[in-house]
């Protein structure tokens, strides 16, 4: 069963309870035209569900049904007990719930007003299995009985609740996205500070080496300098993604990425870390262009995060395929699966996996999706091989 369908299931409850209810009174007494109070109780039951995800269509569509029905209940004078089926009564109330719930304060006061005054005009204008005696002062409309204050007061302070904690969850939310954000910040910060430490120890290595040459070789010093350009252009590129990282990232919580092991082989380094687990990984490589050392170790961890994603989400996966290949100055990042999809975005114990992988990869300046597909789970990332400059 899905979680829509999980959440709606007290209502559902509730009704159906309330429905044999209505159907064991009447049977009881045997109101007349009792079988034209069908029609307006399930219409009415199925409009407080759709409220749930639609409260104003849900809020109009009961009380101009409470309106209908009654028109047609006094065209047939078919008897009712206290004018509302216990059945309208209980939708009245789900649906002054999810108003309160759904809806913006002062629609909800229009909203609620109106679900009420159909409710009151349906109590009044109904005819009533039970007439007052002859000689009594019939009840004015105005009178409110304590039920029916209760009718009012309950649903919207229970609306209020819900409200108040969605708001709540909203925040939580938001505040773990956003940690997940800022710890994928730190974590390509911290790899791109590795990757120019390298460049810069390179770029010195090649110029003490021209050094110690240029005295036997004075050509060495000449040879030597465009690759020393090419170190500086790479280390300056680094550079550029790490102040970008860093611009807006502070600690944050959330669990930390497992280690990688690099080594200059991108391919071999992706054989190395999908060839072990289960389901087993399947995976194909095909690097035409070179792909730099801030972007290969990003390719590690998108990968890395992918396949433990699906293993650990995806049910009855029997194998996962991963494709890693460059085109068109981009290194195209494919992982998916065959099992059945699962998760979601928020994971339990601090996961975000999603959210951490679209930051990494907006933050290379790339594009990022990630979804359901007829076989299983499916996300696709890919990043230029090559930062445009900010």
């Amino acid at each position: 069963m899905t979680a829509p369908l999980l959440r709606q299931l007290p209502w559902v409850v509730l009704l159906a309870l309330l429905a044999l209810i209505d159907v064991q009174i009447t049977g009881e007494l045997d109101t007349a035209g009792r079988a034209w109070l069908v029609p307006g109780i399930v219409v009415t039951a199925a409009l407080a569900l759709l409220a749930q995800a639609r409260p104003v269509a849900g809020a109009l569509g009961a009380a101009a049904t409470l309106v209908v029905s009654t028109g047609l209940l006094r065209a047939v004078d078919a008897e009712t007990l206290g004018g509302l089926a216990l059945t309208e009564r209980g939708a009245q109330v789900i649906v002054i719930v999810a108003v309160v719930r759904r809806v913006s304060a002062v629609v909800a006061t229009g909203l609620v007003g109106l679900v009420l005054a159909a409710g009151v005009a349906a109590k009044h204008l109904r005819p009533e299995h039970w007439s007052p005696p002859v000689g009594s002062m019939p009840e004015p409309w105005w009178s409110v009985s304590l039920s029916d204050m209760a009718m009012v007061v309950l649903p919207v302070a229970f609306g209020w609740y819900l409200r108040g904690r969605d708001r709540q969850r909203a925040r939580t939310s938001r505040a773990a996205v956003i940690a997940v954000q800022q710890r994928e910040r730190l974590g390509l910060a911290r790899e791109l500070r590795d990757v120019v430490t390298h460049q810069v120890t390179a770029m010195m290595e090649q110029a003490r080496a021209a050094q110690e040459r240029s005295a036997s070789d004075p050509g060495a010093a000449v040879e030597a300098l465009p690759v020393i350009e090419r170190s500086g252009i790479e280390a300056l590129a680094a550079m550029r993604h790490l102040v970008a990282a860093l611009r807006e990232a502070e600690p944050g919580a959330g669990r930390t990425p497992a280690p990688l092991t690099r080594t200059t082989d991108l391919a071999a380094d992706l054989r190395a870390m999908t060839s072990a687990g289960s389901p087993p990984v399947r995976l194909t490589v095909d690097l035409a262009e070179p792909v730099a050392d801030e972007v290969a170790t990003s390719v590690l961890r998108l990968v890395q995060e992918s396949v433990t994603n699906s293993r650990r989400h995806a049910e009855e996966a029997r194998e996962i395929l991963a494709s890693v290949r460059t085109e068109q100055g981009h290194v195209r990042i494919e992982v998916r699966d065959d099992g059945r999809a699962t998760r979601t975005i928020r994971r339990p114990h601090g996961g975000f996996g999603l959210v951490g992988m679209r930051e990494r990869v907006r933050l290379l300046g790339g594009r990022f999706t990630a979804g359901r597909t007829s076989g299983g789970w499916r996300v696709v990332a890919d990043v230029p091989l090559h930062r445009a400059e900010r």
